[in-house]
């Protein structure tokens, strides 16, 4: 079915189209057709279109969050005995790894599938996941799939953490857990999977060797967490003499397809080596200032050439907050005011996020043009001052962020939700059924 988003405020990502007043949008099937001004419009493309009124709405590309972990969506409200983290070890083992270890395919399919309805509620149109669920391993995936594919309509990249944490039983389970589901994605142009890995600390040479074995010269992309801690950097010199990006680099783990989260304790080295082998990086502001583990120089990142793109780590779901506290944090760590410049912020959000998108997908995402696919969100913002192609950044990070009020969402052509109410689910059954299933997960946590 075509579809006709009319009389919207179109922001569309493009230096030749700029922002369009009082534009329209022509969706044939997953593509965007058409793009013009109202008094552009053909007098028959009405007659045979759905019908969205923009009612001078923005229009922008749906958004990308480059790294999450949907599983912490039943974690809000928790309270756990004897939490007194003092390290970013401390944080893990006292709080996510007694959750993880309590998750079940109830539990694993609703914090999807929650996670999933909130992002769409905040203009998220593709979300890369990393799940970790070490007592119920095979099929965790398939649930994740279920949620956000099968029940949501989600652009959706997945991949199960490999550790040996839980012991070489696990970690072969968490082995055949990705590769089974990294074959089956190869007909859904909604799904993309990477090979997920914890960490370099909870990952012996042995586990990727077997790894490697496994794949058995499959092409495949990886998803790790990269010097998130200094725990990383001193296990790495530890045990293999080197630091931790060139251990990965000689295991064959860096490439364009592998997504490096957070990069915190790196040195310059550490980045050429990333820069050199083309990988991607992804940036976890909120999480890392949370977790009190710093904070990636991501101005220095982006001069060395390195694709970094934005994610959340499963802090929240509105990835303009992240983006808002991207662009302040560098100033405050700095003790510059133009440490991070708008230009930039651009570049992570609007360049780099939707071209980790297409390395992972193959397709064209984040621009409102004919040939994109239609990846959408109509957003209520009522501009107090001025708002053209020049200023929108400012528009975005000081008016949208923190209020983001996302009327529409859209993804491949398909409308997953409608001035605020959410397509083909019953959405307060979900969230209804979520917290039973919250019970007895945290019921589970020893």
């Amino acid at each position: 079915m075509n579809i006709l988003i009319e009389k919207a405020r179109i922001w569309t990502n493009d230096s030749e189209l700029g922002l369009i007043e009082n534009g329209f949008v022509l969706l044939q099937d997953n593509l965007i057709a058409q793009v013009g001004r109202m008094e552009e419009l053909p007098q028959n493309l009405a007659e045979r279109a759905q019908i969205i009124a923009g009612h001078g709405q923005l229009l922008l590309p749906g958004f990308v969050c480059a790294h999450t972990h949907l599983y912490s969506a039943l974690a809000r409200g928790m309270a756990l005995s004897g939490v007194a983290p003092q390290s970013f070890t401390d944080i893990l083992a006292q709080i996510w790894w007694r959750l993880d270890k309590a998750l079940d395919k109830e539990s694993i399919y609703y914090s999807a599938l929650i996670g999933g309805l909130e992002l769409i509620r905040n203009g998220v149109t593709t979300v890369i996941d990393h799940h970790a669920s070490p007592n119920a391993i095979r099929g965790s995936l398939a649930e994740i799939k279920k949620a956000l594919v099968g029940e949501l309509g989600l652009r959706s990249c997945l991949c199960y953490e490999i550790s040996d944490r839980d012991g070489p039983e696990r970690a072969m389970e968490g082995i055949a857990e990705n590769i089974e589901f990294f074959d089956s994605t190869a007909q859904d142009e909604l799904l993309s999977a990477l090979i997920g890995l914890h960490a370099s600390f909870s990952l012996s040479d042995r586990t990727f060797a077997q790894l490697r074995q496994a794949l058995g010269g499959r092409e495949v992309g990886f998803h790790i967490h990269l010097a998130e801690g200094p725990e990383d950097q001193e296990d790495s010199l530890t045990q293999y003499g080197k630091r931790v990006a060139a251990r990965l680099n000689d295991l064959g783990i860096l490439g364009p397809r592998t997504i490096l989260a957070h990069g915190i304790h790196l040195d310059e080295q550490e980045q050429e080596l990333i820069a050199q082998a083309g990988a991607i990086l992804v940036h976890n502001p909120q999480s890392n200032m949370n977790n009190a583990v710093g904070i990636a120089d991501i101005p220095a990142l982006l001069r060395k050439g390195i694709l970094v793109g934005l994610g959340n780590d499963g802090f929240g779901y509105e990835m303009l907050s992240d983006l808002r506290a991207m662009f302040l944090v560098h100033k405050l760590v700095q003790h510059d005011p133009q440490a991070m410049s708008l230009a930039q912020a651009h570049q992570v959000f609007f360049r780099n996020n939707y071209e980790i998108a297409r390395r992972l997908f193959g397709v064209k995402l984040g621009s409102i043009r004919p040939g994109y696919r239609a990846d959408l969100i109509l957003v209520d913002y009522k501009a107090p001052t001025p708002l053209d192609e020049a200023n929108f950044m400012g528009h975005l990070l000081f008016g949208l962020a923190g209020n983001l009020e996302v009327r529409t969402t859209i993804v491949n052509g398909r409308v997953l939700m409608r001035e605020r109410e959410m397509c083909g689910i019953d959405e307060q059954q979900a969230y209804r059924e979520a917290r039973e299933a919250t019970r007895r997960l945290w019921g589970r946590i020893e």
